[in-house]
């Protein structure tokens, strides 16, 4: 049965509907949408790369801090100390003892920080120097061209140079905020100082050394600290 003749046009128009494709506003809309989509993508996948990015440095450089305690561990732990008879006190006029050890805190720049001299077996030797024996180990900050703070190391064999620091003392730490070290005496009480040629300390080492490296961030202050007991030492003289 044929429709009434009526009915065309409308059916035209149903085609003409069909046919006629997107509208340059739906096209528009549509890329608006996509972009909108592509840059939420985009951002997420931009953040999941910055925080990895920033984990693996951290975990990098956390790594890196405790292969430097580590380091001050093995230093300490290897002692090398004079002790009776061999060791004399020190008189009024005689040379203080070149494999003593010396802690006391000190000003750098805008920091109280403290340093560290005592004479271990631990030597490293650099490139070809392979001797081994009783060197001069110190721990010292200073203020770098930044204003920041570098945490060094020195290390020089027997017999010992007058001066502790040399401009060839390797770079432990960059840009630290804090350097503290406490010395543990066999009573248990804690000094900020200690000098293991005087009688104030009567003539012995620490038995324990506290020790701590600050970094300081946006996100707070960052600690790394470690607790070492000295199994070498010498003992209290009357």
């Amino acid at each position: 049965m044929k429709s009434p003749p009526g009915d065309w046009p409308l059916k035209n128009r149903a085609v003409r509907e069909r046919n006629r494709g997107f509208t340059l506003l739906e096209v528009m809309i549509a890329i608006l949408i996509f972009f909108v989509i592509i840059s939420a993508l985009f951002s997420s996948f931009k953040a999941f790369v910055t925080t990895s990015d920033e984990v693996r440095a951290n975990l990098t450089y956390n790594e890196k801090v405790r292969n430097v305690l580590r380091r001050i561990h093995w230093d300490l732990r290897s002692l090398f100390v004079l002790q009776e008879p061999r060791y004399q006190k020190p008189g009024f006029d005689s040379d203080p003892d070149p494999f003593r050890f010396l802690g006391k805190e000190e000003r750098v720049g805008e920091l109280t920080v403290s340093s560290l001299v005592f004479a271990s077996l631990a030597h490293a030797g650099v490139g070809s120097d392979l001797r081994s024996g009783a060197a001069r180990i110190g721990y010292y900050v200073k203020e770098n061209k930044d204003r920041g703070y570098d945490l060094f190391r020195a290390d020089a064999l027997y017999p010992f140079p007058g001066q502790v620091e040399s401009c060839r003392d390797p770079l432990l730490c960059r840009g630290i905020s804090g350097f503290e070290v406490l010395y543990i005496d066999a009573e248990g009480d804690e000094h900020r100082d200690w000098d293991s040629d005087t009688k104030e300390f009567d003539y012995a080492f620490p038995s324990d050394i506290r020790l701590k490296i600050i970094f300081a961030s946006d996100r707070g202050d960052q600690v790394f600290q470690t607790l070492i007991h000295l199994d070498s030492g010498r003992l209290p003289i009357e």
